[in-house]
């Protein structure tokens, strides 16, 4: 079974805001196609969870919906980042998708591989150099626009997860990669999300202290408001 009754409400939910948000960007045979593409990878064993037993391709989707409503991305974007499991998982072939989707699906979809690569030869990335051999290596800036709203969605969805010590790892990488990346591509709101959701997981105590803090300030804000 490919996806819990709640993930199938949640993926038709998806692709129906898909739709609106690109209503005059992605054209009925595309959606026809991509349709026959899941319906392949389902075939072929590619709908795979992540650690988290999160679905990768209900993730795939909701990274596109922030890729499109927080960055900006459009069709080609969109459909890469669907696309990119079944690929990497070797259930679709990248000349096949080339033929169906056009040259910048493939592209951003190989990119989106070499950056994987990248990250397997390269286990310590907690550095400035390892940042700005990402933003070279990956050749189109939508694989790295695509790659921070990955992240953000995945921050989101493993508030309640019993993993902590894949969520930390998760966390630390988009507290000093991802956070950095989106703050030196304009992406404020989402950097700030990265920042506090990593400090969330990483620092419990302190997150919740500093909540508190905060939220007494504008309570006394607002009395002081009220009062003037």
């Amino acid at each position: 079974m490919i996806f819990t009754d709640d993930e199938l409400k949640s993926f038709h939910a998806l692709t129906e805001e898909l739709n609106e948000e690109l209503e005059n960007d992605v054209t009925e045979q595309d959606k026809e196609k991509l349709a026959s593409y899941i319906k392949l990878m389902e075939e072929k064993g590619a709908m795979e969870r992540n650690v988290f037993g999160l679905s990768e391709l209900l993730c795939a989707m909701q990274t596109s919906l922030i890729a499109v409503r927080n960055i900006g991305l459009k069709r080609d974007s969109v459909l890469a980042t669907v696309l990119y499991a079944g690929y990497e998982n070797g259930a679709l072939d990248i000349k096949q998708i080339e033929t169906d989707f056009g040259k910048s699906v493939a592209q951003i979809i190989q990119g989106l591989a070499r950056i994987q690569n990248l990250y397997k030869k390269n286990p310590i990335i907690e550095s400035e150099n390892f940042r700005n051999l990402l933003l070279s290596f990956a050749e189109d800036m939508r694989v790295i626009l695509i790659m921070i709203a990955d992240r953000v969605n995945l921050m989101r969805q493993i508030r309640d997860t019993d993993n902590k010590e894949a969520q930390r790892q998760v966390a630390e990488e988009a507290n000093y990669l991802y956070a950095p990346l989106a703050h030196k591509l304009g992406l404020y709101q989402l950097k700030s999300e990265l920042e506090d959701l990593s400090l969330k997981y990483l620092e419990h105590d302190a997150y919740y202290h500093i909540k508190e803090k905060l939220n007494e300030t504008k309570k006394a804000r607002d009395a002081y408001i009220k009062g003037s």
